[in-house]
């Protein structure tokens, strides 16, 4: 019985020590911020179904693109 014990405890040992080197304690920001890559205009295309509802800046977010320059409109009179 005790050698039972013994073997369940180096398995469940082993399983935290596996699970640990898989998924460490490392924060997600921190990769994140780190694995930010520049995209290129091609990627940053928007498409014809986000134009056509108005969602251009939304789609922009959601891919990882960089906001688009905003211009400003001035009524001369």
């Amino acid at each position: 019985m005790k050698g039972i014990r013994v073997l369940f405890a180096i398995s469940w040992t082993l399983i935290a020590l596996g699970a640990f080197a898989v998924f460490g304690l490392s924060d997600d920001k921190e990769t994140k911020a780190s694995e930010v890559v520049e995209k290129t205009a091609e990627e940053c295309e928007i498409p014809a179904f986000a134009k056509a509802i108005g969602h251009e800046d939304l789609w922009l977010k959601h891919n990882g693109c960089p906001p688009r320059e905003k211009t400003e409109k001035t009524d001369e009179k």
